[in-house]
């Protein structure tokens, strides 16, 4: 990494690190002192190791993007926090699973893992199905889960969170939404593109691809009434050919094109795209394209609109003013070879929410904690991590700020990076859905 070439106090400016006077000292580092039990309670912490079952898509195509960089990083992380002397003074034994292979067959391991195996916790799921099927299985089985992943919107949205303590304590999610990712494309676009009159979508046929782009076609259209939707476009998932679709973007005259595309699909669309001259007539603005730079490489065009679910950024915060981040990227890059995409960001974020909940828990109690009060801890819990500062709401839900950019090709790299000149930082007020709010309710509410 060329330092000098990349200008971070230009970043820092740009992105408002240094407006919002964070330090990345005390909250990470924080240790919690244990207070001695009394008698009666009669507390005190096992010599056993913790069992931590990871499941996350070893095999097929979610696990080249996002299961085995999730999977790389909790092996760092738990490596990291047993040479630290664990959690609480326990040590992480830690076993890595497949999400691979259907619902069903998720639902069957949980609850082999939670009933039979007893382990102390599940870090998992990438897939949205996997996630509102198992989430519940918390309570119903007593085990804990922290969702790693999953994006769906609607998994915390009824009109009572189904993950409010007491009834359904058990069960939380380590990372912010969908909805993060799509009303910030829709923010920067007004911020740096606000006499853009025609937009188009390009998504994958399925849930995550249908509600993206309901929440960033309801975010535009709140924030920017006069846009047009001139081309809405639904390939179906693993299409290796989108000759058609380009074509008909072309045609369509739209300025932005919004995709959700992941994974491989969006590598081949990518490459096709640029064959075909779409970057040449339209933008594109990717709600989780943080990864595919890196994976197109140098060919992947500049000028495109990039979102990192979340604060999640090899380059973000500036590495030499968070060292948090510099040490990730640092240890990731070292065992890998490549920098972390935002999965990577998110395991760390769950096996550290575990661990500053577990303390707090332990801090407070004086011993060892049932799974109810670790629970407890971690509604509310705020914790330093390589992307700043990470808030679990009292919906068990994560709050994240947004980072969008544009990519940009420089010397240091082989690959476009996001421009600090055209970058944006929206923070979680902006971008995360309230408690006890659905997210279409409160964009609706927005003032035009």
């Amino acid at each position: 990494m060329d330092e000098k070439r990349f200008n971070r106090r230009s970043l820092l400016k740009q992105m408002g690190l240094a407006g919002a006077g964070l330090t990345a000292s005390g909250l990470a580092g924080a240790t919690y002192k244990v207070r001695k039990a009394t008698a009666a309670e009669n507390r005190s912490i096992p010599k056993t190791p913790l069992k931590v079952a990871v499941v996350s898509f070893l095999s097929g195509p979610a696990s080249g993007p996002f299961g085995i960089p999730g999977n790389n990083s909790f092996k760092i992380c738990a490596e990291e926090i047993n040479k630290q002397g664990g959690i609480a003074g326990r040590k992480i034994e830690m076993k890595s699973y497949d999400e691979a292979g259907g619902t069903d067959s998720q639902v069957k391991l949980a609850r082999k893992l939670i009933m039979d195996d007893k382990v102390d916790i599940i870090l998992g799921y990438i897939s949205s199905a996997d996630c509102k099927a198992i989430l519940p299985l918390s309570d119903e089985l007593g085990g804990l889960i922290f969702a790693y992943d999953c994006g769906t919107h609607v998994l915390m949205e009824k009109e009572k969170s189904p993950y409010d303590v007491p009834k359904y304590g058990l069960g939380f999610r380590t990372a912010a939404h969908l909805a993060i990712d799509n009303i910030a494309l829709a923010r920067y676009i007004q911020k740096h593109y606000p006499d853009v009159k025609k937009v188009a979508g390009i998504n994958q046929d399925y849930a995550w691809g249908r509600d993206s782009w309901m929440i960033f076609e309801r975010a535009i259209k709140k924030l920017l009434p006069h846009v047009e939707v001139v081309k809405t476009l639904w390939p179906q998932i693993y299409t290796k050919d989108y000759t058609a679709h380009i074509s008909s973007l072309l045609s369509s005259g739209a300025e932005i094109v919004h995709s959700s595309m992941w994974g491989g699909d969006t590598v081949t669309f990518t490459k096709q795209a640029i064959g075909m001259g779409l970057f040449k007539k339209a933008r594109m603005a990717m709600s989780r394209g943080e990864p595919y730079p890196q994976e197109v490489g140098e060919d992947f065009p500049e000028n495109q609109i990039i979102c990192c679910a979340g604060t999640h950024y090899f380059l973000y915060p500036p590495q030499d003013k968070w060292p948090l981040n510099k040490k990730f990227v640092a240890d990731y890059h070292k065992a890998y070879g490549k920098y972390p995409p935002y999965p990577a960001y998110h395991a760390y974020q769950a096996i550290y929410a575990y661990k500053h909940a577990v303390e707090k828990a332990v801090s407070l109690v004086g011993g060892w904690p049932t799974k109810k009060e670790i629970a407890m801890a971690a509604s509310g819990l705020s914790f330093e991590t390589p992307s700043g500062i990470l808030t679990i709401g009292k919906d068990h839900n994560a709050r994240e700020d947004v980072l969008v950019g544009e990519t940009k090709k420089v010397k240091s790299f082989d690959f476009p990076i996001l421009e600090p000149e055209n970058s944006s930082i929206f923070p979680a007020h902006e971008v995360n859905t309230p408690v006890g709010l659905r997210t279409v309710d409160w964009i609706d509410s927005w003032e035009a």
